[in-house]
């Protein structure tokens, strides 16, 4: 048997070995894949707080009156869309599908980035919350794009939104860190990566290079 076929062999061997383990729920429980996924997850969670600076900039609606009307898919939408609005100190009413809004934007909005704050640090209640509040905004930022009133509707889109509701709720149970906390884990684990697919190219090529099987190019064709 050639030289090359055994190393292929134990390459390839010890490649689905690694790759077994990896699959057995022995890392804190859970497989390798599940544990690496969760740890990227918390420390993406981490670089993605902007909350305590969204809240400065909202201060500057502080006093502005809000008047909006807004479509509920449902009754049970409509009040749970009540009842926050009602907590932030607006005055809501509820008839025929229209959610009537009135009330103090920058109020409104402190109450929408107080429960993104508590739902990023897993504090919340339920992230339902959170949902009715990205409803509701997304109606109210439209409304102030009918009216032109263009910087409320790209605060509330932009940041409110996609900087803070959004970010409380997809990482909604995960608990944040900071790539500095586990700098050795994160450069192992690239490592690893890089290392995991090179291992199984050459486990590859020196299966093939010990069947007898090359890649070669093509022989230049020459003119008769």
């Amino acid at each position: 048997m050639r030289k090359s076929l055994i190393v292929g062999i134990v390459l390839a061997v010890s490649f689905f070995g690694v790759l077994a383990a990896m699959l057995m729920p022995i890392w804190d429980g859970e497989t390798f894949f599940k544990y690496a996924d969760d740890t990227f997850n918390s420390l993406s969670k981490g670089s993605v707080y902007f909350i305590p600076e969204i809240v400065k900039e909202a201060e500057k609606f502080n006093g502005e009156l809000m008047s909006v009307e807004i479509k509920a898919e449902s009754e049970e939408t409509a009040n749970k869309i009540v009842t926050l609005y009602s907590e932030a100190g607006a005055d809501v009413k509820y008839s025929d599908g229209i959610i009537a809004i009135n009330g103090d934007l920058g109020a409104i909005l402190a109450k929408a980035l107080e429960d993104a704050d508590l739902g990023y640090k897993n504090k919340l209640e339920s992230k339902e919350i959170l949902y009715y509040w990205w409803v509701s905004l997304k109606d109210i930022a439209k409304h102030y794009k009918k009216t032109g009133e263009f910087d409320k509707a790209l605060f509330i889109e932009e940041e409110v939104i996609t900087k803070a509701i959004e970010p409380a709720y997809n990482y909604y149970g995960i608990e944040a860190k900071s790539v500095s906390e586990e700098p050795l884990f994160v450069t192992a684990l690239l490592v690893f990566y890089i290392v995991y697919t090179i291992w199984w190219g050459f486990a590859i090529f020196f299966l093939f290079d010990g069947l007898g099987l090359r890649m070669e190019g093509a022989k230049e064709k020459k003119e008769v």
